[in-house]
């Protein structure tokens, strides 16, 4: 009966006090034990008392008195430590308890909670302090409305991350351009003509999904789809201009990741340029496109082999397949010229990537790499063109402030990704045989972008670009029957300025200038102004 009342103490009992109770019991059972013994060694049929087992009982008692007597020391200290917590956070509400009031008039100092480790300090609570306590309660809510929000379920019951940008673009353009909104060439002024253009556009508003999948052979899988409503009917032969938000896919990939080796195939900017410049008002197409950024996205089939060097420091080995279209063609057969040769085209890449200080929590990554890109282009059975490139890209942190990113290339038939003013051959007459002749347009240019971190939530950066196809691909051919619009053109800059505010990690504020030069074959170059103003809800 007494063991059943014991069990029934115990289990009634928080977790400090079962120890107690435990020890409690211990004890009687020991007594009870030791005054049976004791009182069958003073009866006259008993046999007589085992002193050496009594010793030992007596050591037991001793040994389980000492372990009550820290068990109830503990008690108390946690005990005075809860009452301290308690009156601690009543007085951070405003709400005045009893046992406040009798350290008030006991004149102990206050106590002050760290909220990432909660630990029992003497020191008074400063508005430092009560901040912080703030600001984690703030995080814990958002933490725990994530956890408690409807997941997204899929058929294979693997996760999927939905983001997305809502982006509004207001803009001004002062002169003509080949697209109100998203400019990219400036062109001619029309007599009796309007000689600019305003409005505004939701359409480069991207939405985007990612998913990630089991492990295949020690990689990790994954997938990730882009999309933004800039498609439509195309008024030109490399942009959209259609006023109706059409949904288009931007960029897609599907990779297996290992811990120093990735495979990936997607729809992606070319292996060998990675970088853009940074801008919120040419989202649908990267900033500076057509004004020396390769940007076109292409189907890819890549793979990178990463290689450590220190703990800061690797070397990244990329090679890969690409399959670029070519802009402006057209034939009877539903194919580019890459695709008509029959093979794909190829690229590689190298590239040394450093840490400036990862230890301090602000890194800032240091970035040198080359790139290269051979395809072979057929357009009929007399006109064969090889199309290639050679590419450099940088990252340099100059200060905790500065950085510079850019990149430089030089080729021949680089239309496809944006290239030669979106050209890859040059199709006419020569003035001095009459015959029809194909010339593969030679192109030099690059990109550059100066950025600076005023603070964490402003950024300003200054960019510019070049494209320069070579004139002497122009000299002897008669290209007045081209109906492509950029068949005349030769050269095309822009020079660059933003500045990006974001007041909360999710809202974006941003206005910006550009000033576009494009240049044809002869004559002066026509110039265009632009002005937009870019808000942004990304989710």
């Amino acid at each position: 009966m007494s063991v059943a009342l014991g069990s029934r103490l115990i289990f009634m009992c928080s977790p400090p006090q079962r120890r107690c109770v435990f020890y409690l019991l211990s004890i009687l059972l020991l007594y009870t034990s030791l005054h049976a013994q004791t009182t069958g060694a003073s009866n006259p049929g008993s046999a007589p008392p085992d002193a050496q087992r009594i010793t030992e009982i007596e050591q037991r008692l001793n040994t389980v008195t000492d372990a009550l007597s820290q068990t109830q020391q503990e008690l108390e200290r946690s005990r005075l430590e809860i009452q301290k917590l308690r009156a601690q956070l009543d007085a951070l509400r405003g709400q005045p308890s009893a046992s406040t009031g009798n350290q008030q008039a006991e004149g102990p100092q206050p106590i002050a909670i760290d909220v990432e480790h909660p630990t029992v300090s003497s020191s008074t609570p400063t508005k430092d302090d009560l901040r912080a306590l703030r600001d984690g309660q703030d995080t814990m809510q958002a933490e725990i409305k994530q956890h408690e929000q409807i997941k997204v379920e899929t058929t294979s019951k693997y996760p999927l991350r939905v983001s997305g940008l809502a982006l509004f673009n207001g803009f001004s353009n002062v002169g003509i351009v080949d697209n109100v909104e998203l400019p990219t060439f400036a062109l001619p002024r029309v007599a009796n003509g309007s000689h600019g253009s305003s409005g505004a556009t939701l359409r480069q508003t991207l939405l985007g999904l990612e998913a990630t999948g089991p492990k295949i052979g020690g990689a990790r899988s994954s997938a990730e789809i882009s999309l933004d409503f800039f498609g439509g009917v195309a008024s030109n032969s490399y942009g959209y201009s259609t006023s109706a938000g059409t949904v288009r896919m931007r960029q897609a990939q599907l990779s297996l990741a290992w811990d120093k080796t990735t495979v990936q195939g997607g729809y992606e900017v070319p292996l060998i340029t990675p970088l853009s410049p940074t801008s919120y008002a040419t989202v649908a197409q990267p900033g500076l496109a057509g004004s020396g950024n390769l940007w076109t996205w292409s189907p890819e089939l890549r793979v990178e082999q990463r290689i450590p060097l220190s703990d800061g420091s690797r070397l990244s080995l990329e090679g890969g397949l690409v399959d670029p279209q070519s802009p402006g063609y057209t034939a009877d057969q539903l194919d580019s010229p890459v695709e008509a040769s029959r093979q794909p085209g190829y690229e590689g890449h190298v590239s040394y990537h450093a840490h400036d200080d990862p230890a301090s929590g602000v890194s800032h990554p240091f970035v040198l790499g080359i790139g290269a890109y051979s395809a072979n282009q057929f357009y009929n059975s007399t006109t064969r063109v090889h199309s290639w490139a050679a590419t450099a890209d940088w990252q340099i942190p100059l200060s905790r402030w500065f950085e510079i990113t850019g990149e430089a290339y030089r080729g021949r038939a680089l239309g496809g990704f944006g290239g030669g003013e979106y050209k890859d051959i040059l199709m006419g007459t020569d003035l001095t045989t009459g015959l029809p002749r194909s010339v593969g347009v030679d192109t030099v240019g690059g990109w550059s972008q100066l950025k600076l971190r005023l603070r964490p939530t402003i950024e300003a950066n200054a960019s510019f670009g070049l494209d320069n196809a070579f004139s002497r691909d122009f000299d002897g051919l008669d290209l007045s029957k081209s109906t492509y619009p950029l068949q005349f053109n030769a050269r095309n800059s822009s020079v660059v300025g933003n500045i990006i505010y974001r007041p909360k990690t999710y809202l974006i504020l941003s206005p910006e200038y550009r000033r576009i030069q494009s240049w044809s074959y002869t004559g002066p170059a026509s110039i265009a102004n632009i002005f937009t103003l870019t808000a942004g809800f990304q989710f």
